[in-house]
């Protein structure tokens, strides 16, 4: 009876119409599942759970191709005919020298999505999990729901990154920000702008997935039909507003820009860290890039990244936060003055770990927790001692790259206008075109700027072995932090889209047993980001 309710649950999912009630949009996964081999029960199971895996994919797979959805009117071109739009390629050669006359200049920027909104007007849907007939609408706002933002260049160029409090941004949304700096990136040399998101489940919905799906699934096929709009995934004038303050704090934060020296350093926060899917691979510390201003009047620009899922008042809040990282920043401007952005790494089904984390016991506020976490973190941050000076060099470089989208549920929330993706025809399916970024500082530090939510072992190492695997093969790349050359290396994650969960293929499982695969673009997205990035680092070493 559980093996049939939860393929039945799955069903349901994978449908879009009652999956709330099953399989929430998080990282949570079987705490029994020990990745210590399976004995032969195991293997039998796991046989027939990848049999129900491609029957029931190939029910819905029946229903995407006869469903008529927003590629109905012939919005998706066939992959042969398609150009890149609002793609920034960044350097075509890497140069490891310093240039005469080259410095270091950065700027800052932060602002607010939610001013100027009535966001409790009943339109505005939370995002972190799947609402089948009702969605959650905000109640309140614990903090803010915002957007921080760096310009940083050598005197050759400038790069520009904006990171927003929100669950997921595809890249579709990316361009339409894009689209707004065109003239503006012209006239000041931004060779590179990046978006990336934190992956909050307390903010509102910017992926699409948070609309009543029932309402969406049942009208949208109507509605493409007669040309008329569809059920959107977001609130339309959310989006606008997105779209409009995160140019501006591009804006601001290249108009902000000053010289100044840049350093590289780290700490070990492994201890506040957690892995909830094995192979237990982490990155366990937090990285930053510390810009100290010449103008010693000026405040330092802090550039920190780990990768840790923001999930701190649940999944089903109805309570608008930036979670932990808000309150990182509260805690380093209050100390030491400085402006931080907070970036999130290769997250995968990695959270935090508040059992190192002493919480006020008299503090009976909704955020204790997060604030805890995110002064504890904040401290942390501030005991960093092994600054490195970086030299003035600058090199990026962008590459499309075409991941084959054999994950149904995704295609159904694409193709029923939900969620904002780059998809092209190819034959009888699909392909999302994203995009891949490398970025070297100072010929020491190398930046993976990665789309969607995916594995560190795929950079750091330690991919299941053929033996624990669960598909019973072999993962045969060498890790990207190794092919990269650098000293350091750090991953840039949910950067410039977002296409789910990146798993290694070896250890693509079943959908009856693991939420990444339900909301992964693809069974072998990783192989296919991996191959891309090793084409991206060839072409630049």
């Amino acid at each position: 009876m559980k093996k049939i309710s939860k393929i039945l649950a799955v069903v349901l999912a994978l449908l879009m119409v009652a999956g709330s009630f099953a399989v929430p949009v998080s990282a949570a996964v079987n705490p029994d599942d020990t990745f210590e081999g399976y004995a032969t029960g195991e293997k039998i199971e796991n046989g027939l759970n990848r049999f129900l895996d491609k029957l029931i994919y190939g029910l819905v797979k029946i229903v995407n191709f006869f469903m008529p959805g927003i590629n109905w009117t012939g919005k998706w071109a066939k992959i042969k005919n398609y150009e890149p739009v609002e793609f920034y390629e960044g350097e075509q050669a890497f140069s490891c020298a310093v240039a005469d006359g080259a410095r270091w200049s950065m700027g800052y920027a932060r602002a607010s999505l939610l001013d100027g909104l009535d966001i409790y007007d009943g339109t505005y849907y939370m995002a972190g999990t799947l609402e089948a007939f009702k969605g959650r609408v905000p109640t309140g706002v614990v903090d803010d729901q915002g957007v921080t933002t760096y310009a940083v260049s050598d005197g050759s160029g400038t790069v520009v990154h904006a990171v927003i409090d929100g669950y997921g941004l595809t890249r579709g949304d990316v361009q339409e920000i894009r689209a707004r700096l065109t003239n503006f990136a012209m006239a000041n040399n931004i060779i590179s702008i990046n978006v990336s998101v934190l992956h909050q489940h307390s903010c509102i919905d910017i992926l699409g997935m948070g609309v009543p799906l029932v309402p969406a699934i049942l009208e949208n096929p109507t509605l493409t039909i007669l040309d008329k709009e569809v059920v959107g995934g977001k609130t339309e004038k959310f989006m606008k507003n997105l779209y409009a303050v995160t140019a501006q704090s591009v804006i601001d934060a290249v108009n902000d820009m000053e010289t100044g020296s840049l350093y590289f350093g780290s700490v070990d926060a492994s201890q506040y860290i957690h892995d909830k899917r094995d192979p237990d691979i982490i990155d366990g510390n937090i990285s930053r890039l510390r810009f100290v201003p010449d103008d010693e009047t000026s405040s330092e620009i802090w550039v920190c990244e780990a990768g840790i899922h923001c999930v701190g008042l649940g999944a089903g809040t109805d309570r608008i936060s930036g979670d932990f990282p808000y309150y990182i920043k509260e805690y380093v401007k209050a100390e030491t003055g400085a402006d931080l952005v907070w970036v999130q790494g290769a997250e995968l089904a990695i959270t935090a770990d508040y059992t190192n984390v002493k919480v006020d016991p008299e503090d009976t506020n909704e955020n204790a927790r997060i604030k805890a976490m995110g002064y504890t973190l904040g401290a942390l941050i501030c005991t960093i001692d092994n600054d490195e000076q970086l030299d003035p060099v600058l090199n990026i470089k962008h590459s499309e790259v075409v991941v084959k989208a054999d994950g149904q549920v995704l295609i159904l929330a694409v193709r029923e206008g939900l969620i904002n993706s780059v998809v092209a025809k190819d034959g009888l399916g699909y392909v999302i075109i994203s995009e891949l970024g490398y970025m070297e500082l100072g010929n020491k530090v190398g930046i993976f700027l990665t789309p969607g939510e995916i594995a560190p072992e795929i950079f750091f190492g330690g991919v299941a072995c053929k033996e624990r695997s669960w598909t019973g093969t072999t993962w045969d790349y060498v890790p990207l932090a190794e092919n990269s050359g650098m000293e350091n290396v750090i991953v840039f994650g949910l950067c410039n889209d977002q296409i789910g969960y990146i798993l290694p293929d070896n250890d693509y499982r079943s959908i009856l047993t693991q939420n990444e695969e339900i909301n992964a673009a693809s069974s072998t997205a990783g192989s296919t980001v991996t191959e891309g990035f090793e084409a991206l680092l060839a072409s630049v070493k």
